[in-house]
This record gives C-alpha cells, sequence and structure tokens, in this order.
C-alpha cells in the first residue's frame, strides 16, 4: 500500500516536473511526452524516501531531488537552469527549516559552503583568468544544495561533482579531441552528487555523524 501510493506520488511528480519544462521551453527544449524516464526516476526517488525516511524527511527529499532531476534535465541540454526550479528549491527548503526539518545552524553554513565560498572562488577565478568555471545558476542550485544538505555533505558533494565532471570531460575529450574550452554542464553533477551524499548520509550514519553540523 505505502509502495504504491509512494510511486504514485513520484511518478505524479515525474509528469509535473516534465510539464513545467516542456512550458518553460528553455532555449526550445522539451522533454519527449511519450518518454517515461523522468516519472521513473522521481517515482524511484519516492518509493525510496518513503520506506527508508520518516515522512517529514521523505517528503522534503523527495520534493528537492524531484526538483533537482528537472534542474539536470534541462542543464544537460540547454546549458540553463530554471530559476523556477530554483525558487520551488527555496520554498521547500525554507517549509523545511520552519518545520525544524532541517536546523538553523546546519541552513545557514549550508548556505556559505554550498554559495558564498563557490561564488568567492568564481570572483577570484574571473579576475585572474577572465574565465568563468561556474554560472551564476550553479551558485543559486549551491544555495539550495548547501541549505537542504548542511555544510559537510555539501562540501562532499562540491567535491564529486568536481570528479564526476572532470572525468567526464576527460572521456570526452578522448572521443572528440581535447579542447580546453570545451565546457560541460556542471548541474547535473552537482544534481547527482547531492542524492547520492544524502543517501550515503542514510547507509553510512556513523561516518556522516562525524563530519555533519547539527
Amino acid at each position: 500500500m505505502v509502495v504504491g501510493l509512494s510511486l504514485i506520488a513520484g511518478l505524479a511528480t515525474g509528469f509535473l516536473i516534465k510539464r513545467c519544462i516542456n512550458y518553460l521551453s528553455i532555449n526550445g527544449y522539451k522533454v519527449d511526452n511519450k518518454s517515461l524516464f523522468l516519472e521513473m526516476l522521481c517515482g524511484f526517488i519516492w518509493v525510496w524516501a518513503i520506506n527508508s525516511l520518516n515522512i517529514q524527511n521523505a517528503l522534503v527529499f523527495a520534493g528537492i531531488s524531484s526538483i533537482l532531476i528537472g534542474i539536470g534535465f534541462v542543464d544537460l541540454n540547454t546549458f540553463q537552469i530554471p530559476f523556477a526550479f530554483v525558487i520551488a528549491g527555496v520554498l521547500i527548503v525554507l517549509i523545511a527549516l520552519l518545520g525544524e526539518v532541517i536546523p538553523v545552524s546546519s541552513f545557514l553554513w549550508g548556505i556559505f559552503v554550498g554559495a558564498v565560498i563557490p561564488l568567492i572562488i568564481m570572483g577570484g577565478m574571473w579576475m585572474i583568468t577572465k574565465r568563468q568555471g561556474m554560472g551564476f545558476g550553479d551558485i543559486q542550485l549551491g544555495f539550495v544544495l548547501g541549505a537542504w544538505l548542511g555544510p559537510m555533505r555539501m562540501a562532499l558533494t562540491l567535491f564529486t561533482a568536481s570528479v564526476l565532471s572532470l572525468t567526464m570531460w576527460i572521456a570526452v575529450s578522448f572521443m572528440k579531441g581535447f579542447d580546453k574550452d570545451r565546457a560541460l554542464p556542471f548541474a547535473p553533477f552537482l544534481a547527482a552528487s547531492g542524492i547520492g551524499v544524502y543517501v550515503g548520509s542514510v547507509y553510512y550514519p556513523g561516518i556522516f555523524h562525524l563530519l555533519i553540523l547539527q
């Protein structure tokens, strides 16, 4: 019963995310209406969350993760992050904060690690190299992820996303030839890493207990 209801909720969320993507039609990008890949991903997320977490954390995780999946889809195909999805993520995080699902200290320090520090680094890189390694959309996404994950999980997310993106860049370079100006969208790696780090903290709480600021 619980699995069935959570699956339905996930499929419905995935369908809603797809409709939003197609409505926004950023750079003309739309998800094929016949494809159920996004719905199935969100369905899996919701089933896992409801069966692995308490109801408050499950709803927050499922909601934010579904938004992250949508952001990843769009950024992968357009190099843009839908601001509407960022706002939706911020609203979920604020509701979780008011409901005391997310501690205030974790919320504030997470934002510092996820948005403030990358913004400072991005500004420094721009002044030195005149190149922008991350976009402002990535900073906005880092704000949401940091507020949700907290400082240490956010730091691990940034590290993991950087390693994944570098690995992918090297792989693409081997296949298509090296180009120092080749850019890859960063949001899909941030989204996947954030979800993965959160799930890891559930299965290995003993390790993450030493890292996560409560």
